[in-house]
């Protein structure tokens, strides 16, 4: 493989891996200091080692070798999922489909830290100093239900401007507090797939008369679209680009449609700026940067249509 190219893993021992000193001289290289730290950290005495990777990589093998050479417990998310659903994922996947399947990883592996009551009370005591100029956003995976509620209580009688960004049964319960905004993944909340923006609108009214004020929608690849309180429907093509990673984009667009919201005052401009940001992100490895969004907003294309009163 060349002088550059150094034998790595007997001060382990573990199997072979090649890393090089200076370039890389063969496919799947990495650098040899690269490659030292990572398996200092495998043989210290960390608590976990996670495994991430599109499907197919290897991730379960490696992931099993590791089990074998460090005997520690090896947890997979697959395994796990088909014992609970007692069917293979294959089964899962042609019976209920791939949205399903991933609602069943998030319940694995995205729960957010635990909170214990004192932390509870820190961030209680916190929210009392929010007020009219805050934002305060409720999102992803709800621990405690009920603490949602009170937060949403707390914060709206300070007069906060309230978004509700989770799905299940937290959504439900939270729409009897009338959040400001909500932001839905209208597949997973009623179960459907492949919803085109009039579908999509149907789903928005319903939330609305369950208690939901503004519904701001991703749509992909399609943009986004906005229901008002006021009946208003705004929808938005999303930015042009290359999609890279589509994490945080959903958070994108919320945080860019606030920000606009803010600034201007405007919905149509909100959810142009939303949408860019969003759209940035995707197009990203990481988190987009606030010049990466605004190279981006006029190509966003904003449509308004008044639905009026009796759409609902």
């Amino acid at each position: 493989l060349g002088r550059q190219t150094r034998l790595y893993g007997g001060l382990y021992g573990s199997v072979l891996s090649f890393a090089c000193v200076e370039r890389a001289s063969a496919p799947g290289q990495i650098y040899y200091e690269d490659m030292r730290r990572i398996f200092d950290k495998i043989y210290s005495g960390n608590k976990h080692i996670i495994l991430i990777g599109f499907m197919g990589v290897g991730k379960s093998t490696i992931s099993g070798e590791l089990q074998r050479q460090t005997n520690r417990v090896e947890i997979d998310t697959d395994c796990w999922i088909e014992e609970r659903e007692n069917r293979t994922i294959a089964d899962i996947f042609a019976q209920e489909g791939e949205e399903y399947f991933r609602q069943q990883e998030t319940a694995v592996n995205g729960q957010g830290p635990g909170l214990q009551e004192a932390d509870t009370g820190r961030l209680l005591t916190l929210l009392e100093t929010a007020g009219p100029e805050d934002a305060v956003v409720l999102s992803g995976w709800a621990q405690s239900i009920p603490l949602y509620i009170s937060i949403l209580r707390q914060v709206t009688a300070a007069g906060c401007m309230t978004v509700l960004d989770c799905s299940g049964e937290a959504l439900w319960q939270c729409l009897k507090e009338r959040p400001f905004l909500i932001k839905p993944e209208l597949g997973a909340v009623y179960g459907m797939e492949d919803l085109d923006c009039e579908e999509g609108v149907e789903l928005a009214q319903q939330l609305q008369r369950e208690g939901a004020r503004n519904v701001l929608v991703s749509m992909g690849a399609d943009g986004a679209f906005l229901l008002t309180e006021d009946r208003d429907l705004y929808v938005a093509n999303a930015g042009l680009g290359q999609v890279r990673s589509t994490v945080g984009a959903g958070d994108s667009l919320v945080a860019g449609f606030l920000s606009g919201l803010r600034t201007t005052g405007d919905f149509g401009k909100a959810i142009q700026m939303g949408v860019a940001a969003g759209s940035a992100t995707a197009f990203s490895e990481w988190i987009a940067t606030k010049e990466e969004m605004l190279e981006l907003v006029e190509q966003v294309r904003v449509e308004k249509t008044a639905l009026g009163q009796a759409a609902l």
